[in-house]
């Protein structure tokens, strides 16, 4: 949700340069020249400027950053502080690369892979998280080869979205290894995230204010745990296993599925194994389990799109990326999302004055979701 307009309070207006310099030379004795051009006219007027900043800039700001709902950047940092939270740093993205090369080769801890860089694109690059040895492979009679392979953790250099990239993707290292004859990343590098934005973290101070506030296990409970891991959002399954389980079903920042590190770090938070003083999980659940979602892509076509100079087609598309979110916070809760929903976003969004069909998934009807099932936004075709 985003945070709320900030509105001047009344005794804000009317205090413009221009405002402050003519109440300045109505104050004047009656015998003083106030014409433009005279001394006291000129003499004044910086003055009116400096009054003007300090109230219309200087002073709104400072109201402003005195409540969590209008502040912003660190000064937002510090009413999360009262409220013992703070903001989600940068995640990096992790995963795991596949050498192959000469048996008994070592790639030592920290060694760099990448994607190789396209054009103006620069590489992406990520550090082998452990020191891990090529292991000999065996041909069909048994006998030992020469080459082999082996798989090591790896996590990017540097956090952001950026370095989460499909199978196939990491090929090169940074510094060739004439031992090591190819590589690659079978599966996708996955958990790369920006830092919390500010409407996402004022959401979590938000509930920490809540007068309703709970450590008993409800489902708003697990959610904020969840969140406070550092996942984006959480589905609750109570009682899937039987009494007293519990299933999180996670997503991460980018709104993709979890991966194995944030499903650890969310478990750890709240189970708290190694420390149970700290633990959050109430007695009465004798079994917690965390799980990657499922996601289910919805594709979006828009034709006939008529809208004025101050948009265009890719903005009006990354403005409805970003409506679309509130509407699938009740399609997952409800497992439905409502194509009368979803439609009336693209009239809303500014600039855009009509439009003629509008789809989900090539059809014009709702699109159910499993229990453990989120939307994600799948292609966008705005013509």
């Amino acid at each position: 949700m985003a945070q709320p307009t900030f509105t001047n309070p009344d005794f804000i207006d009317g205090n413009t340069a221009d405002e402050i310099h003519e109440r300045m030379m109505n104050n004047l004795p009656e015998d003083i020249d106030d014409m433009p051009g005279g001394f006291p006219y000129d003499f004044t007027m910086p003055a009116a400027l400096e009054k003007d900043e300090f109230i219309n800039f200087h002073m709104v700001r400072a109201i402003m950053i005195a409540f969590p709902q209008y502040s912003w950047d660190d000064w937002l940092d510090l009413h999360g502080q009262q409220v013992h939270l703070t903001r989600h740093a940068a995640d990096y993205a992790t995963g795991e690369v596949t050498f192959t090369g000469t048996s008994g080769s070592v790639i030592e801890a920290g060694t760099v892979v990448c994607v190789p860089a396209v054009g103006d694109v620069s590489a992406i690059e990520y550090a082998t998280d452990e020191e891990c040895t090529i292991e000999a492979d065996f041909d069909e009679d048994g006998n030992e080869l020469e080459t082999g392979s082996v798989t090591v953790g790896v996590t990017a250099v540097e956090a952001g979205t950026d370095s989460n990239v499909a199978a196939n993707s990491i090929s090169i290292m940074l510094v060739p290894d004439k031992n090591i004859s190819a590589l690659t990343n079978e599966e996708a590098i996955t958990g790369g995230t920006e830092q919390e934005t500010d409407d996402d973290f004022y959401d979590r101070i938000e509930v920490e204010w809540d007068s309703s506030l709970t450590y008993l296990g409800n489902d708003s409970d697990y959610i904020r745990w969840a969140k406070a891991a550092g996942a984006g959002d959480c589905i609750v399954v109570s009682a899937w296993n039987g009494p007293g389980t519990v299933k999180l079903v996670l997503v991460d920042a980018n709104g993709d599925p979890a991966n194995d590190s944030l499903i650890e770090d969310v478990y750890n938070y709240i189970v708290s194994p190694d420390d149970r003083s700290a633990r959050l999980l109430p007695t009465a659940c004798a079994e917690l389990t965390c799980v990657a979602a499922t996601t289910v892509a919805i594709s979006y076509v828009c034709t006939g799109l008529e809208y004025d100079d101050t948009t265009d087609l890719e903005q009006i598309a990354k403005d409805f990326a970003e409506a679309v979110e509130a509407v699938y916070e009740v399609a997952k809760t409800e497992g439905l999302l409502r194509y009368n929903d979803v439609r009336p976003l693209i009239s809303s969004i500014a600039g855009v004055d009509d439009f003629d069909t509008f789809t989900m998934n090539g059809d014009t009807v709702n699109i159910s979701l499993g229990s453990e099932e989120y939307p994600q936004t799948g292609t966008l075709d705005f013509s």
